[in-house]
């Protein structure tokens, strides 16, 4: 009994100390995307990449996203190598949606927030750029 009794105060340790969303369980790091396409005269050969396409850009939005109202950061703080864009969610009716964007695709991916989240911080790798330009995304955590 003794045993069962720390086996769940180490789990419940150990979820209290992780955050409520990691990177992975937000935006995939990467996604599948099957592409057609036709060659547009005889001569040219069709063929595809077997990259992944990865995480390139984060959004979020008071609303879903169709609505078009995307969110600019609460805070935004530079360090050596890195960037952290903090956004705050106030309680809305309307709730809170994100959106993953990723590289070589027009594919997103769409999906409410819990209610519960109060923030969401993505920080960036400013030593390293996305395919677009863009400085890759580390990690996000939201609370």
């Amino acid at each position: 009994m003794r045993t069962m009794i720390k086996l769940f105060a180490a789990l419940a340790a150990l979820a209290t100390a992780l955050p409520a969303f990691a990177a992975d369980a937000l935006c995939p790091d990467s996604v599948s995307v099957r592409q057609t396409g036709a060659a547009p005269t005889p001569e040219w050969s069709v063929s595809y990449s077997a990259l992944p396409n990865r995480l390139q850009m984060v959004t979020f939005y008071s609303g879903p996203p169709k609505d078009e109202a995307s969110l600019v950061y609460d805070d935004f703080v530079n360090a050596k190598d890195s960037s952290t864009a903090t956004w705050k969610f106030p309680k809305d009716a309307r709730g809170y949606w994100v959106v993953c964007s990723y590289a070589g695709t027009t594919l997103e991916l769409a999906k409410a927030l819990p209610a519960t989240l109060s923030s969401c911080q993505v920080v960036y790798d400013r030593t390293t750029a996305s395919p677009s330009g863009l400085p890759a995304i580390k990690r996000i955590v939201c609370r």
